[in-house]
């Protein structure tokens, strides 16, 4: 089989004039080629945006943090990533409306025995009632229904039976009034309001009772029955 064999390169020698008073010097001439276009080649680049030699050619020299992949904690996906982020949200979450709610039933309990704690000081110390005077029957019904049945001997104070409520003074305490009972057979017994009014905490807010007691309530020097 004939082979075509590539012609060797055309040398040109060109002189110079003859009339040029310099040496004539050769010159040496190519014929032009046509060369197919070059290639683009991908450029293969490690983590830190350097090529399988380990340098870093071209424009990337100076923008080698664009190449740089993120940081992702191993054993972890994306999946994982935004499940922690929203439990921590419901966490906050969380302890915000826990933060809420205990404002919320703080304002709920002094609401409900504020007006109480008002209510009986009126009755002792306002003047309307000399001591062993009845009550009106407003306010007795308002102490029976409102304020004794919280309180935690309440059974063994109206005893026999409640007669009417009056006020007088202590038998230990003579400067402090207080609330007594007149039981239906005359027996006299003292209660005290404020173990009522705890009483009502407790029985209405037991989440909250220990923790709002301890933070209102000054502690006594006297605990009466």
């Amino acid at each position: 089989m004939a082979s075509i064999s590539k012609p060797p390169p055309i040398f040109n020698l060109n002189a110079y004039s003859l009339s040029s008073p310099r040496q004539c010097l050769p010159t040496l001439s190519f014929p032009f080629c046509i060369t197919a276009p070059s290639r683009l080649c991908a450029l293969k680049t490690g983590s830190n945006g350097s090529n399988s030699s380990g340098r870093v050619e071209g424009p990337e020299a100076y923008d080698q943090d664009l190449l740089r992949k993120p940081v992702v904690s191993p054993g972890k996906d994306l999946a994982d990533i935004m499940e922690e982020q929203e439990e921590s949200e419901r966490k906050g979450n969380y302890e915000d409306v826990e933060q809420d709610k205990w404002v919320d039933w703080e304002d709920k309990i002094l609401e409900d025995t504020v007006p109480l704690v008002g209510f009986v000081r009126m009755i002792l110390h306002s003047g309307k009632y000399e001591s062993g005077d009845r009550l009106s029957p407003e306010h007795e019904r308002t102490i029976l229904e409102r304020l004794l049945p919280f309180h935690p001997a309440f059974e063994k104070k109206i005893g026999c039976g409640i007669d009417y409520i009056t006020v007088g003074y202590h038998p230990e305490f003579e400067r402090s009034r207080c609330l007594f009972i007149v039981q239906k057979d005359g027996k006299l017994v003292d209660f005290s309001y404020w173990k009522c009014i705890k009483g009502l905490i407790r029985k209405n807010y037991p989440l909250y009772a220990d923790s709002f007691i301890l933070r209102h309530f000054r502690r006594r020097r006297r605990s009466r029955y």
